[in-house]
């Protein structure tokens, strides 16, 4: 009986363990979607003639500080990071800087400040103190866009500074000391600058490659306002919001800076090499229209050398025949004067040469290309051949060929220099639509000056039917006091085709693919045909950009006519 009574109760504590082990766990509410809120601190906020150093700010959960030292921005800007220590649900800060007097100080905190465990984002809290009577209440919003591409800012420092130096002036303080004031654009380059004395100051914008706030790395992207800038007074309610710093919907002076990259003034060669057998290059900073490059040697009849300038000026280089071992050259500009021996034989490579016999042959001849892509030329393109390297002379052949459908014309091919080197010709001849050519040009009729020669050459051309394209027309109106615009027609970031234009006039794109495109003018002040940068110091704004206001959606067989002329 009393085993009887055992093995019950056996049983019936073996059904209630495991009912408990299959028991689903409780759950844990709802997840916590807000952030940390802030229920106390000492000094109290906006406080005034804080002598203190120290700062506690008291959460209403426990909180962590994710990378402070880039998302915690203190203005005006401490030269000592201050001590920030968390212990609870209390941060502490400790100033190492001793506190300017009468001054007001506000601590950005930006996305620094989470929760611990869900991780959510306390954005942008600013705490704001002062050491005197009174808590500067002026403020200054704006945007950072790019000069070149108008695009939006993110992370710039933008800093104030006062005209307040006895030994340096106002224009060199961003190149010698930290700023008054200090903030960061946001993602969408806005910025806001709070806590501000009634004074005037000088606004800068720098994207800083070594956070340091000064600007003393060359090719940092900067921008600037031409005159000084005014603060007023903003009220907080209508500037902040509970994730990020709006711009705010009042009379409210709003200052763009424009970005850029200031070129250095300092001309100087970046690269000196023998790319190849025959080719000698000298790459520049700036334009070298001041550099002086010339060879300091007499040089036997059998040697060929032509010196040829990049587009932009910045880039020499020396075609030549490839009978010598070395050459002296002389290169002066401005306080330079350099006479080197410069070797004109490539280092030979240890690496196996992985070129079949076929593709070694061909790069000892003159190769021959055509601006005709997938061998289509556009109604009324004209047929672009284009060479390595600078073509000296065009010696015309008997066994050349054209054939135009089923019609064959021998001898009757014509070639002229597009360019001032003779790195492109022109065959002169007239593609109709809707037709296919066939052009054969026998071998040693392009003769570059290093001593290559052609290879017979083969090219099918395939001309479409207009209807198969689209065309933009429009009008632009150039600026008074604006010497040239060029207006360019881009495909997403790419620039399809451009014009430069002096005076308001129609233009036209025409035999384009159906697809979307963009339009983009530069005011092209300097006349140099391309968008130019600012200067910091002689105060020259960047070259303004402007894009037409709306994409432009181009159909086969459709022409889009703009009525409206574009103001620029």
């Amino acid at each position: 009986m009393k085993k009887s009574i055992y093995y019950i109760l056996l049983f019936a504590i073996t059904l209630i363990v495991n009912g408990c082990a299959n028991a689903v766990s409780p759950s844990g509410g709802p997840k916590d979607v807000f952030p940390p809120v802030v229920v106390e601190t000492n000094p109290e906020n906006f406080s005034r003639n804080i002598k203190n150093k120290t700062i506690h700010i008291t959460f209403d959960e426990f909180v962590t500080l994710d990378n402070a030292s880039k998302n915690i921005l203190i203005s005006p800007p401490q030269k000592k990071s201050p001590d920030f220590r968390l212990n609870g649900k209390v941060l502490t800060i400790k100033f190492e800087d001793e506190l300017r007097p009468e001054t007001t100080y506000s601590i950005n905190f930006g996305s620094a400040i989470k929760d611990l465990h869900e991780g959510n984002v306390l954005k942008d809290y600013v705490f704001t103190f002062s050491t005197g009577d009174t808590v500067d209440s002026l403020s200054l919003a704006g945007k950072t866009i790019s000069a070149e591409t108008l695009k939006e800012g993110e992370d710039f420092y933008v800093m104030l500074y006062a005209d307040e130096n006895d030994t340096i002036t106002l224009d060199s303080l961003p190149y010698l000391v930290m700023p008054n004031y200090v903030t960061k654009s946001d993602k969408n380059g806005k910025f806001l600058l709070t806590g501000l004395a009634d004074k005037n100051y000088l606004l800068f914008a720098l994207k800083d490659a070594n956070s340091n706030m000064i600007y003393d790395i060359p090719n940092e992207e900067i921008g600037f306002f031409s005159e000084l800038v005014s603060p007023q007074y903003i009220p907080r309610n209508q500037v902040i919001t509970d994730s990020t710093v709006v711009l705010p919907k009042i009379d409210t002076v709003i200052y763009q800076l424009n970005t850029f990259i200031q070129e250095d003034s300092v001309q100087k060669v970046l690269k000196k090499e023998l790319v190849e057998d025959g080719l000698l290059r000298f790459v520049f900073r700036y334009p070298a229209d001041n550099v002086n490059l010339s060879i300091c040697e007499e040089l036997p009849d059998s040697f060929n050398i032509m010196k040829v300038f990049s587009p932009r000026k910045d880039t020499v280089s020396f075609y030549f025949t490839p009978v010598k071992d070395s050459l002296w050259i002389s290169m002066s500009y401005d306080t330079i004067n350099d006479t080197t021996h410069y070797s004109l034989k490539p280092r030979v490579s240890v690496k196996p040469n992985r070129r079949n016999a076929k593709e070694q042959e061909a790069a000892k001849r003159l190769g021959v290309l055509s601006n005709a892509k997938g061998g289509k030329l556009r109604p009324e393109q004209p047929l672009i051949l284009s060479f390595k390297e600078p073509v000296v002379d065009v010696v015309m052949r008997d066994t050349m060929w054209f054939i135009d459908g089923k019609d064959t014309i021998f001898n009757d091919l014509h070639f002229s220099k597009v360019d001032e080197y003779g790195f492109k010709y022109k065959v002169e001849k007239k593609f109709e639509p809707e037709r296919k050519y066939k052009i054969i040009i026998p071998d040693s009729v392009f003769f570059g000056v290093r001593g290559l020669t052609n290879d017979t050459t083969k090219l099918d051309i395939a001309v479409p039917e207009v209807a198969q394209f689209g065309n933009i027309y429009l009008t632009v109106e150039v600026p008074e006091n604006v010497p040239q615009v060029v207006v360019q027609l881009l495909s997403g970031e790419k620039i399809l085709d451009s014009k430069i234009i002096k005076e308001t006039q129609e233009i036209e794109f025409e035999y384009l693919d159906a697809g979307k495109y963009k339009l983009k003018a530069i005011l092209d002040t300097d006349s140099n045909g391309l968008w130019s940068p600012g200067n910091f110091i002689k105060k020259i704004q960047p070259e303004k950009v402007v894009f037409y206001k709306t994409e432009l959606e181009v159909k086969a067989n459709w022409d889009i006519d703009l009525d409206e002329p574009w103001e620029l």
